[in-house]
């Protein structure tokens, strides 16, 4: 009778961390997303949540607050509820350029410009 091999748990941990390190990086799209521009993404989110406050627009409805962020066309910034309510979910209420895969990551900040999400 032979026994069966054992994987070495060095060999299973390697593989746990190489796959959890890999999985962050990824948009909502698959493609990646780097450190760097996730972090670009929300300084400018949130610079552009301050000048939408300063137009004195209102918040409630959850609104597409930058279709473009500058310097990362391929990002929008959204503003959302926390919890979040149905009527983040409605697309009137969200980037029409990421509705229509024309960028494919967002930041979404809450009403008070808090970061909720970048992907």
């Amino acid at each position: 009778m032979t026994r069966p091999r054992l994987v070495p748990p060095s060999f299973i941990a390697g593989v746990l961390i190489s796959t959890a390190l890999g999985l962050p990086a990824c948009g909502s799209s698959g493609e990646q997303v780097s450190p760097n521009d996730r972090d670009q993404a929300v300084d400018q989110a949130q610079a552009a949540y301050r000048q939408f406050l300063a137009t004195g627009q209102p918040l409630g409805s959850g609104p597409c607050i930058s279709e473009s962020l500058p310097g990362l066309p391929d990002w929008v910034a959204d503003v959302a509820h926390e919890p979040r309510l149905p009527l983040d979910d409605d697309p009137a209420n969200q980037c029409r350029r990421y509705r229509d895969g024309e960028a494919h990551h967002f930041v979404e900040l809450d009403e008070n410009g808090n970061l909720l999400r970048a992907e």
